[in-house]
């Protein structure tokens, strides 16, 4: 099964890849800096019976950027967690089509509210510019792990209207009487 960006036009494929790759390598670096942290903190703790001052706030903003970039990722791959049964039950693939266009249409919909209600988040961070709310010990503002949401919704939305697009790019399958896929002739062909 080719990969959505191979699904795109060129001038769409390329931006996407780079978005890819370095949403990649955010998520990769954050699972490195989460992993190596937690070993420092358990032989610190355990070894040395110290504690590694204020690792969890450091961590909250590597966690916010690594699980949003990563759910972007899974609304790319359409690997996030789905409940849905329609897709076992509808058999014919235009009525699949169909459910799979209005799944996205809705999903789009549902990603431009939640987008606005981030910018709302972000907008107030920026509104109590000087006196942000930061964290206790290291003073990190609240807006660093805000960004990654937004971001992440965005990048969220942006994917869901590439896999919207493609599915009306493509069009539904079109089938005999007894649902046999009958292969899509281009115009030229149809000409011939």
């Amino acid at each position: 099964m080719p990969e959505l960006v191979d699904k795109l036009p060129n001038a769409i494929a390329g931006p996407v890849r780079v978005a890819l790759a370095i949403k990649n390598f955010i998520i990769v670096v954050a699972s490195l800096i989460m992993a190596v942290t937690f070993g420092f903190v358990v032989v610190a703790r355990y070894g040395f019976s110290a504690d590694l001052f204020a690792y969890e706030e450091w961590l909250m903003v590597i966690c916010f950027w690594m699980f949003f970039m990563a759910s972007a990722m899974g609304t790319y791959d359409k690997s996030h967690v789905n409940a849905d049964l329609l897709g076992f039950v509808i058999k014919d693939p235009r009525k699949l089509w169909l459910r799979n266009v209005i799944i996205e249409f809705i999903e789009v919909l549902v990603t431009f509210a939640i987008i606005y209600w981030a910018w709302l988040m972000i907008a107030d961070e920026i509104s109590y510019y000087p006196n942000w709310q930061t964290t206790i010990a290291l003073q990190i503002p609240f807006l660093v792990p805000r960004i990654g949401i937004f971001l992440g919704f965005i990048l969220m939305a942006v994917y869901s209207i590439l896999h919207l697009y493609v599915l009306l790019k493509t069009g539904a399958p079109d089938t005999r009487e007894d649902n046999q896929l009958i292969p899509r002739q281009s115009a030229r062909g149809a000409n011939k």
